[in-house]
């Protein structure tokens, strides 16, 4: 599944994995798309290269490669990932 990204001007995948873990930990396709397409989200590039985009709720971990961005992990501002 493809994502527009407004902060970005791209478009990213969601990877499989990555919706199992959205679906755990009670994250919505809708609260997905609210964060990537929403203007005043933040986008930030962390030290590893990844991008890091919240809104204070939410956060995605997106992953730029030669193929395309990619949506590696979302979870709830303030929690852990795990």
């Amino acid at each position: 599944m493809n994502f527009h990204i407004e902060l970005l001007q791209r478009e990213a995948l969601l990877m499989p994995h990555t919706y199992d873990r959205m679906v755990e930990r009670g994250i919505s396709i809708d609260d997905l798309k609210e964060l990537l397409e929403s203007k005043s989200s933040t986008a930030v590039m962390q030290s590893n290269g990844r991008i890091r985009i919240s809104n204070g709720k939410i956060v995605a971990i997106l992953q730029l490669s030669f193929r395309g961005l990619y949506i590696v992990t979302v979870f709830r501002e303030g929690k852990s990932r795990d």
